[in-house]
Order: structure tokens, then sequence, then C-alpha cells
């Protein structure tokens, strides 16, 4: 019989063996002796939308997000009641300043996209403003405009832009283009007040609304919070939006969701509802830019 001492040696030897597979694990990859792990998981946003553009795209603030809270402290312990004097503050374009929105009195932090030509010269001169962490804009007069504590002012914005996934949505200047931006502000602001956005895919090409930076794009599918269907299947159940064009090589994951989505617009084109109304819609190839020039509304 073999020396039980030898056989307590091998066991621990196979154990170290054993560990040594898995030492370097990382979820979502393969480790190295071709065993297949558990792909990462999508990750799943709870959020408010703040602002809704045009050809379905949207800025919203992510719910519990500390940051947001902080600021909200900060904003709200600030006593701005001196009116800058004219000279001694000159906010340029590309500035992070305070403006007073005009809706409610509140004061948030802003990105000067637009100034009077030459220096202000008077409380009245207007500025047009871009609010960072809600997404909305709108020309403010210079009485409105308070400098920023440095430390407010470096900390990115928080309003994060997003776009309907596998689907497209006309831009306000294409037909149809207004109805879907009124649906869409119709179901986001004035309904639903709380949304879950499941991230399909991020667009890390940046661009450009109205003059403020953007950032990466969070490509999304959107439901609201109680509902059995997402904002992307209304839409085509509505017809104010149609599937993507599918291309050669979809991955499986894409395949299934065009497939969950593709009943909704059927119904749409069978009841000739919206952009169906006089009949099929010929195809066409994508856009090539991740961004069209939208219309903001709030």
């Amino acid at each position: 019989m073999p020396d039980a001492h030898l056989l307590e040696q091998a066991e621990r030897s196979a154990k170290r063996q054993k560990l040594k597979i898995w030492e370097n694990y990382v979820e979502g990859e393969e480790v190295p002796n071709g065993a297949a792990v558990e792909s990462k998981q999508k990750e799943v946003l709870k959020v408010i939308v703040t602002e809704v553009l045009g050809g379905g795209k949207f800025y919203v603030q992510t719910i519990g997000d500390q940051k947001v809270t902080s600021l909200q402290k900060q904003l709200a312990a600030l006593n701005l009641q001196e009116v800058p004097l004219i000279g001694a503050f000159s906010p340029k374009k590309g500035d992070i300043v305070l403006a007073q929105f005009s809706a409610d009195n509140s004061w948030n932090r802003a990105m000067i996209i637009n100034t009077p030509r030459g220096a202000a010269e008077s409380l009245k001169d207007m500025f047009e403003v871009f609010y960072i962490d809600f997404g909305n804009q709108e020309a403010v007069p210079y009485g409105r405009l308070r400098p920023v504590d440095p430390s407010m002012s470096s900390a990115p914005g928080l309003a994060q832009l997003c776009s309907l996934a596998h689907i497209k949505v006309p831009s306000l200047d294409e037909d149809f283009g207004q109805e879907a931006a009124e649906y869409l502000s119709d179901y986001m602001l004035n309904g639903a007040t709380e949304f879950v956005a499941t991230i399909e895919e991020k667009d890390t090409s940046g661009g450009k609304v109205k003059g403020q930076g953007t950032g990466n794009i969070l490509i999304v599918t959107l439901v609201a919070v109680g509902s059995e269907h997402s904002l992307n299947a209304l839409m085509l159940q509505e017809g104010l939006a149609r599937l993507e064009k599918r291309k050669k090589w979809e991955s499986k994951e894409r395949q299934i969701a065009f497939g969950s989505l593709e009943g909704y617009q059927e119904e749409a084109r069978t009841d000739r509802r919206g952009m169906w109304q006089y009949g099929d819609i010929q195809s066409d190839e994508e856009d090539a830019g991740p961004v069209r020039k939208p219309g903001g509304r709030r």
C-alpha cells in the first residue's frame, strides 16, 4: 500500500493545481484552460429624465447619485443676493458660471455657450447658457449670472446624454420629428417620473449639441418603473420610430433585441400609424454621425 504521508502530499499538490487554474480569473473572461465563464451583465441605471431633445435623444440624472445630493446642498447654501459689478465679472464662451433658471429662480451650474458682442454693458445683456447638470439651455440676462467657486466648477456635469437603442427616431426637421419629440417629452417629463435604463452600448465618439460638449452617449433601452413595455417599443408601436437597418453580421444579442421589437413595428405598419400612414417606408442606410442637431425642450 502507498505510504499515507505520500498520499497526503499528492492530495495537497492536486488542490494547489486546481486553485492555480482560477488564480487569474476575471468575471466575463475565459480562463487559460478554455472553460467558458459567465459573461458580464449589462449596466443598469435608475434615472430621471431632465431634458428631451429631437431625434430620440435626451438627458438623464442617475437616481441616488451622491454627487447630485452633494451639489444640491452646496447650491442651497449659497447666498447670491449681490448683483455682480459690470466689468469685474466678464463670463466668456466656455466658462462655467452660476445661472438663475427662469422657471423656478433656482441657481444652477451652467456653461456659457454664447455671449453678447463685446463686453457686457448692462444687466440686461443676454447670455445663452447650457445647464450642465440638467441638459437644457436658455438665454439669461447678465444680472442673473454669478461667478462660481472653483471647487464646484471643476466637477463634471451630471447630465448624461442618452439615445434609444435599436430604433431610428426622426429629427425635428424630418416628417414626424416634431410628433416624436412631443410624444417623448410628454411621456418622459409629464408622465412617468422614474426609469430603468439598460445600457446596450456606448457611443464614445462624443459630439456637440448647440456648442456644448456632450461626452459619451449611452445607447439604452428605457423602461418606466412599473411598465411592461420599453419606451423603445412604444415609439415603434406609435409609428414614431422604426427599427434600425440590420447589418449582415448581427450579434446574437442584437438579433434577439430586434426580434422582440419587430412585432411593435409590424402593429404600427398594419394599422397605418404615424409614419406608416401612407404605406411602407423605403429603408435607407444608417446615418454616419452619432448626433443630429436637436431642439431642446424642458
